[in-house]
């Protein structure tokens, strides 16, 4: 078993960003707890993150990457195609080599990781790849080519069930809360169509509705003044908040909408659920792997039209509405995506490597 890993990333939390790619430190965190000794290659940003200050952190990460030379008996690469010129460094050739796919890894929109793939087939073959769901494992192999692929399915570090459970509080309004960024392509849509059809979902729950939702995202600027024209008895918006404030935020909700359209995993989804949080959420994705009818929340189908989409979610809200208290959805993260599991799989990976 090789106890000596090689940790990359083109980012990780510093004391001016301690929120940047967390899920980083949580890898390295489960990586230790298994027994492992970590070092680290990652970027920084020390100070406020300009397009010629990260230009300027790629250059040095790149270099590195392409010199390093390490006793490390595995490289653990995150993000491979932002560390591209790791597959020409020579000294890494009889490493054990670890690639961990994440979220754009494997989009096809982004135009820097579609070059970037170009060249790194015999690269992937080489490694073992985790991926963070069945549905990521299919995008990769979709890229790649399944013959040969060694491919594992693992959650990027876990859920915390210590931090993230369930506390009980006392609301006369059922809380319908929404974590995601307010953006378009994370369905922030669907969210502004049921605070807008609240009255109806009132009359078919015989429940008052109260919406929470995050003040963050690429397209905050265009959809704030949308959401700040409603009563604030109605509709409250959080300010963007640190890890450690997220279980109370989760705790605070009766049920998350997670009505995104494209998502690797869906973390936060999880962490809801690990609060004993229903999610409703499309049928795509990763998300029919932990989201279960009756049980952790409502898939809902995807339909030709706008309307129509809206109508098949907030049919869904009201189902979970009515039906709140029958929903147990922390057993799944108990036994496939809490941290605990994700230790135990490094344990075993590297029994294998």
């Amino acid at each position: 078993m090789g106890k000596n890993v090689l940790l990359i990333n083109n980012g990780y939390p510093s004391e001016r960003h301690p929120q940047y790619t967390t899920y980083i430190r949580s890898i390295e965190d489960c990586l230790i707890a298994s027994g492992l000794n970590v070092e680290k290659l990652v970027i920084r940003y020390d100070r406020h993150i300009t397009p010629l200050y990260k230009l300027y952190k790629y250059f040095l990460f790149w270099i590195k990457c392409l010199t390093i030379r390490t006793d490390c008996d595995t490289i653990y690469i995150n993000h491979l195609p932002f560390a591209l010129p790791i597959i020409l460094n020579p000294s890494l050739a009889r490493k054990k080599l670890i690639v961990h796919w994440h979220g754009n890894d494997l989009a096809g929109y982004n135009k820097f990781v579609k070059f970037a793939s170009r060249f790194l087939g015999r690269f992937v073959s080489k490694a073992h790849n985790i991926v963070p769901s069945l549905y990521s494992g299919q995008e990769l192999t979709a890229r790649y080519g399944n013959h040969g692929l060694r491919v594992s399915v693992s959650p990027s570090g876990g859920v915390d069930i210590s931090n993230f459970s369930p506390a009980k509080t006392i609301r006369k309004k059922f809380v319908i809360s929404y974590a995601s960024e307010l953006k378009r392509e994370k369905g922030i849509g669907i969210f502004l169509y049921l605070i807008n059809n609240r009255k109806e979902i009132e009359r078919l729950t015989g429940r008052s509705i109260e919406f929470h939702y995050v003040k963050y995202g690429s397209e905050l600027a265009g959809y704030l003044p949308v959401l700040d024209q409603y009563d604030k008895n109605i509709v409250k918006g959080f300010d963007k908040m640190l890890k450690d404030d997220v279980p109370a935020f989760l705790n605070s909700t009766d049920l998350l909408v997670f009505p995104s359209l494209r998502d690797s995993l869906g973390l936060t989804a999880l962490e809801a659920m690990s609060c004993g949080v229903p999610v409703v959420a499309h049928n795509i994705c990763a998300f029919p792997e932990y989201i279960k009818s009756g049980v952790s929340g409502e898939l809902v189908e995807l339909k030709d039209s706008e309307s129509e989409q809206n109508r098949e979610f907030l049919d869904m809200v009201v189902k979970v509405v009515n039906n709140r208290d029958s929903y147990t959805p922390r057993q799944i993260v108990e036994a496939n995506y809490s941290r605990a599991s994700v230790i135990s799989f490094y344990r075993k990976l590297f029994e294998t490597l």
